[in-house]
Formats: structure tokens, sequence, C-alpha cells
């Protein structure tokens, strides 16, 4: 006669164990990619496509949406994120816009001083 073993012994201990070991990949997976978009898009900034630049931007700034986006580092990457589409809208005088984007990345993160003065910038031309 086979032992009948009793399973869910221990499932709450193992899952709540595994579950934070797979909050904080989640969270560090979401980091990676942010960063890795974030280059990309300075990248195409610089080469002068700033359509691309400002779709991987984008994504970049959708990755907050997320729920394991708790991470500091992910806010400050999407600040700096829309703070360059701002600077893209501005270029293309898109001025009402820009400003906007830029009071996003203040709410963000609102040590962002490259927001501020590009907010002052705007503000005073």
């Amino acid at each position: 006669m086979a032992v009948k073993k009793n399973l869910g012994i221990g499932l709450d201990v193992l899952l709540t164990a595994t579950q934070g070991q797979y909050e904080k990949k989640s969270e560090e997976n979401i980091l990676a990619q942010a960063e890795a978009l974030f280059g990309r898009a300075l990248e195409e900034d610089k080469m002068g496509d700033s359509f691309e630049a400002y779709y991987l931007y984008r994504q970049v700034v959708d990755l907050l949406d997320t729920p394991e986006s708790s991470l500091p580092e992910l806010s400050e990457l999407v600040s700096r994120s829309l703070n360059n589409i701002a600077v893209i809208l501005a270029d293309n005088s898109r001025i009402e816009e820009a400003l906007s984007f830029l009071q996003q990345a203040l709410e963000v993160y609102p040590q962002n001083q490259t927001a501020v003065e590009n907010m002052k910038l705007i503000l005073n031309s």
C-alpha cells in the first residue's frame, strides 16, 4: 500500500518564500529593461532620430505602470525619459505638451534638476 503524503504541509511557507524572490527578480528585470530602452533612446536621440527616441522613451515611461515598479531607480529613469520627451516636443514647437511632460517628470521624481531647469527655460522664453 502506498503511503499517502500530505502535500499541503508547508505549501504556504514555500509559496511565500518564492513569491518574494519572484518579485525581486521581476523588479530587477523591469529595471534592466528600462535601462536598456533608455540607453537605446539616448543613442537614437544623439543620431538625430527623435521619432525613434520618443518611442523608446515612451516605452520606459510605460514600465512605471507595472505593479512591480516600486524601485526608486526606475522612477528616476522614467523621470529622465519624461524630461527627454519634453525636450523633443519643445524642439518641435509643442510647448504646452512639453510643459505637461516636465510636470509629470517632477511628479515621478521631484529631484530631477534637469527637468526643473528645462521648465524654467521654456517658461522664460
